[in-house]
């Protein structure tokens, strides 16, 4: 069970639409040694680790009882590896989106946090967030990423109308994707919490209307 709420409180707003609401179930990946050593991983492939493992394997017990209609993943690594955690026992196929990935950190990827800060000159006091206003070389910059994120809400509502798929994704385009389903300015993306490792995240939508039903739900991991 995802929830024990019989009627959420957005229904009475939508109940009027007679299509079925579409549910995007996101799912950020299991945890990997770079989540661990503070490591930028963008588009590098790394896979989880034996945390990252238990984690995906404990998402899936969390979703078993949940129907799905079909299971979308980031062609990374450590996506897909926790997408296959759920759909194997299910016998459904992983379908791959490039859209899907992490945002790209091009010369970033593999350093460390604070040797990025230090490389920008924001070591110690800390004035600007580099992440959403310097552009990493070789990489995206934020605007780029937020319209990237804005495309994805809008193939999967086109492709999976009515109907409930998960997505196996990363921290970042969970983020962003909440800001534009919000209405949050995306240099804001900071009010709301990173996403944790295999976090669940459902953003709806139904008569032309989105909404996030929940956000960074990690009930699985507790005890």
């Amino acid at each position: 069970m995802l929830s024990n709420v019989k009627k959420p409180a957005f229904q009475a707003h939508t109940e009027w639409a007679r299509d079925k609401p579409t549910r995007l179930l996101f799912l950020r990946h299991g945890e990997t040694d770079w989540n661990i050593e503070r490591r930028i991983q963008g588009w590098k492939g790394t896979s989880l680790n034996a945390l990252g493992r238990r984690q995906a394997r404990r998402a899936a017990r969390r979703l078993k009882d949940l129907a799905l209609d079909a299971v979308v993943s980031s062609d990374l690594k450590r996506c897909l590896e926790t997408a296959h955690a759920v759909a194997g026992p299910r016998g459904l196929d992983v379908h791959t989106l490039r859209e899907a990935r992490e945002r790209c950190f091009g010369d970033w990827e593999g350093r460390k946090v604070e040797q990025v800060l230090e490389s920008a000159g924001l070591s110690g006091q800390r004035k600007a967030d580099p992440f959403f206003s310097l552009k990493p070389p070789g990489g995206e910059t934020m605007a780029r990423f937020a319209a990237r994120m804005g495309r994805l809400l809008n193939l999967l509502e086109a492709r999976y109308r009515g109907r409930t798929v998960l997505v196996a994704t990363h921290g970042g385009p969970v983020r962003i994707a909440c800001c534009l389903v919000l209405g949050i300015p995306v240099e804001k993306y900071y009010l709301l919490g990173r996403p944790g490792n295999t976090s669940l995240t459902l953003v709806q939508s139904q008569g032309g209307t989105r909404w996030v039903e929940y956000y960074n739900d990690t009930a699985h991991l507790e005890g």
